[in-house]
C-alpha cells in the first residue's frame, strides 16, 4: 500500500479554545481508520480540516504527496474529484429528490454519466426503488444509504464519515458496515470514520482515539 493521506502537526484553536492539538496522521490506500473518542473531543474538527472544509491553525497536509490546495476554487474541485464525505444528518437537499442528491456532485464538476452511476450505488446500497422521493418521504435509515451512495457516486479515493450510525439502531449499524467494508474491498476506497460505535472501532483496519484534541493510548 502506498501512503493517501499525510497529516503532520495539525493544531487547531477557536478563541482560546484549543480543539486540536499537534496531530499527525498517515493513512494508507484503501485503509479503514476508525477514530473515537468523546463529544468535544475534535473528532468533528480533525475530519472538517482533513476534508478541507476548515484550515488548520498549524500544520501541513499531503495528498498523493502533494500539498492540498491552496485557493478555496481548487479546493472545491480537489474535494469533489478526490474526497466522498458522510454525516450523521444526512445533509440531502430537500427539494430535490434522492436520484437528483446522487446526482448533485457531478453534475456540479460537468459529469455526463451521473444518472448510470446514481442507480448503480442506489441499488448497490438497496434504495433503488426510492430514487424518486423527496429525502423527507425517506425514512432514516435511507436518508443515510442515500447519503453514503452520494458520497461514493464519483469514486473518491478517500471516504470521511462523521458518526455515520449515530442515527441508526444497531442492526442498521451493522448493516452499514458491512456495506462500507464491502465497498472497500471492491473500490480500494480509504476511509476514516469518526464513530462511537465499539462495533466499528473493533472491525477497523485501526482505532485511535482522541481525547482533548490529542491522541491518547
Amino acid at each position: 500500500m502506498s501512503t493517501l493521506l499525510h497529516a503532520h502537526h495539525i493544531s487547531k484553536s477557536y478563541g482560546d479554545v484549543s480543539v486540536l492539538k499537534d496531530i499527525s496522521l498517515e493513512v494508507e490506500t484503501g485503509e479503514f481508520v476508525a477514530i473515537t473518542g468523546p463529544s468535544g473531543s475534535g473528532k468533528s474538527t480533525l475530519l472538517h480540516i482533513l476534508g478541507g472544509l476548515d484550515a488548520a491553525d498549524a500544520g501541513t497536509l499531503l495528498f498523493e504527496g502533494a500539498p492540498y490546495p491552496a485557493t478555496s476554487r481548487d479546493i472545491d474541485i480537489f474535494r469533489n474529484q478526490s474526497l466522498g464525505f458522510v454525516f450523521q444528518f444526512h445533509h440531502l437537499l430537500p427539494e430535490f429528490t434522492a436520484l437528483e442528491n446522487l446526482c448533485m456532485p457531478g453534475w456540479i464538476a460537468g459529469r455526463k454519466d451521473m444518472e448510470a452511476r446514481a442507480r448503480h450505488w442506489a441499488k448497490a446500497l438497496g434504495v433503488d426503488h426510492r430514487l424518486d422521493h423527496l429525502p423527507g418521504a425517506l425514512s432514516g435509515g435511507e436518508q443515510q444509504r442515500v447519503a453514503v451512495a452520494r458520497a461514493l457516486v464519483h469514486d473518491p479515493k478517500l471516504l470521511l464519515a462523521d458518526e455515520p450510525s449515530g442515527n441508526l439502531d444497531s442492526q442498521r449499524s451493522s448493516e452499514l458496515f458491512d456495506i462500507l467494508h464491502e465497498v472497500r474491498r471492491h473500490s480500494n476506497v480509504a476511509m476514516i470514520v469518526a464513530t462511537h460505535a465499539t462495533e466499528w472501532a473493533e472491525k477497523a483496519d485501526r482505532s485511535l482515539h482522541l481525547s482533548d484534541g490529542a491522541w491518547r493510548i
